[in-house]
């Protein structure tokens, strides 16, 4: 989602901006200090430019943020705490030892999905159809409550730093990041690629075969079961389809969302399915009762159906796996 880029792009402009007055003449603790108490009070670091990035046009784009949201996750970074542990230096190098208790930005953006998709099912049984600019005042509600719900947790890192022209100077990097608002800057960067790139790394899924994801917090296994037609019809949808096809899959949870305490949930959205014609599938409102999606703690495994509408007789489903704006896999299944 461009959201979620944006969101964490103004933590890490808040960190970078906070980065260029992290340096002194003293030691590198109290350096490090002084990055901090730059942090708790605001001072330095600017935001005009990012908050002014969503005033540039009349219309908000797509991926912006409210004002007001953009200042509580400024005001959420003011409320960090921390404790020098220890340090060490080597040379012109140095690490100093912090604990930090901090917002977890990787939690509200967790928790914003889980709602945002939550509400774009509801959404699509609702008679009332929302318009573009309703549908991101929506969103906006939706992540500045997931904001006011903020989670502070304890994090324990070695802040890197380097002695140039005699002043110690903190470095950003994933230690930092992760210490901060418990995302890694290197996977920031890893989702700013091209679509070159995302293609050469769509994997293969086999039909019946399980397929291990690897997610920055933590792994699941999803397996493809088949494709079937139904007879079965919502007398209340005026969605035209020539096919009405349930595709079968199940989901085990490995090591997802065991630090966060965050439960899998796989549904349509993790689904891009096209026929033998090319045409992007929608869902359809009938569903198998029997295998309906569920939360899956860690541990757990749940079996589940997504039904489609197809407007042509096709003889496979072309079904790509994403996570978020992420192709990850692909698979044909025939339909039975």
């Amino acid at each position: 989602m461009k959201k979620l880029k944006k969101i964490t792009s103004i933590a890490l402009i808040f960190i970078l901006a906070i980065g260029v007055y992290g340096c002194g003449i003293k030691s590198p603790s109290n350096t490090v200090k002084n990055y901090f108490e730059n942090i708790k009070t605001g001072k330095n670091g600017d935001f005009s430019k990012l908050l002014d990035e969503t005033k540039e046009n009349e219309e908000r784009k797509e991926g912006d943020i409210s004002e007001e949201n953009s200042q509580k996750l400024v005001d959420a970074m003011k409320k960090i705490s921390y404790t020098i542990n220890s340090e060490k230096i080597d040379g012109d190098a140095a690490t100093v030892n912090v604990k930090v208790n901090g917002p977890d930005i990787a939690a509200v953006m967790l928790d914003y999905i889980q709602e945002v998709f939550s509400n774009g099912l509801t959404q699509a049984f609702s008679t009332n159809k929302l318009t573009e600019e309703q549908s991101k005042n929506m969103d906006d509600d939706i992540l500045s409550k997931c904001i006011d719900n903020i989670k502070y947790t304890d994090r324990t890192e070695d802040v890197s730093l380097i002695k140039k022209d005699g002043q110690w100077e903190v470095v950003t990097n994933d230690a930092l990041m992760t210490l901060l608002i418990n995302i890694k800057s290197s996977s920031l960067n890893s989702n700013i690629a091209t679509d070159e790139k995302f293609k050469a790394e769509i994997k293969e899924i086999t039909l019946n075969e399980p397929f291990n994801v690897q997610t920055d917090n933590g792994n699941y296994i999803l397996t493809i079961e088949g494709a079937r037609a139904t007879e079965k019809r919502n007398e209340f949808s005026d969605i035209e389809a020539k096919m009405v096809v349930i595709l079968d899959y199940t989901y085990s949870n490995i090591s997802f969302g065991e630090s966060l305490g965050q439960d899998l949930y796989i549904d349509e959205y993790a689904f891009q399915v096209l026929d033998d014609e090319g045409n992007v599938l929608g869902y359809y409102p009938v569903y198998d009762d029997n295998r309906t999606p569920k939360e899956v703690p860690v541990g757990g495994k749940c079996k589940a159906s997504v039904t489609f509408a197809v407007p042509t007789e096709s003889v496979n489903l072309n079904v790509t796996f994403t996570r978020g704006s992420e192709k990850v896999a692909k698979i044909v299944v025939p339909i039975k």
